[in-house]
């Protein structure tokens, strides 16, 4: 009985070692930027995911900061700027088709500027 109690202790302490000498996991980070009009689909291929997210609407328009937001792995987003010729001004970033942001434009005038959305993000590889 002592053979096996001795046996199954060693095993558990072998096995708590090659557990925890697991590869660390490394730090990465990156910025999209969205300024053309038209939908732009991406994808961040990385885990724990976190993000600021800027959105400027159209003509110096709705201003939306949102910072220390948990971004999914592998979901596709899609960021949204909107057009003066198309009547849809709104800047809105979608999540799987589904709107998570969206800023409303300033008023139009003959200068019309873009909505810009900006995404700093950090995750590990």
């Amino acid at each position: 009985m002592k053979k096996f109690k001795w046996g199954l202790s060693f095993i558990a302490i072998i096995l708590a070692i090659s557990c925890s000498t697991k590869e660390e996991l490394k730090e990465i980070s990156g910025t999209y930027e969205f300024k053309d009009v038209g939908k732009h689909a991406f994808v961040i291929n990385a885990e724990h995911i976190e993000a600021t997210i800027r959105i400027i609407g159209a003509n110096n328009g709705e201003t939306i900061v949102a910072e220390n937001v948990t971004l999914e792995r592998n979901a596709e987003y899609t960021a949204i700027i909107g057009s003066e010729n198309f009547n849809n001004l709104k800047t809105t970033l979608l999540n799987n088709l589904v709107v998570e942001y969206q800023a409303n434009s300033g008023k139009l005038s003959n200068n019309f500027k873009n909505g810009i959305i900006k995404i700093d993000w950090i995750g590990f590889d």
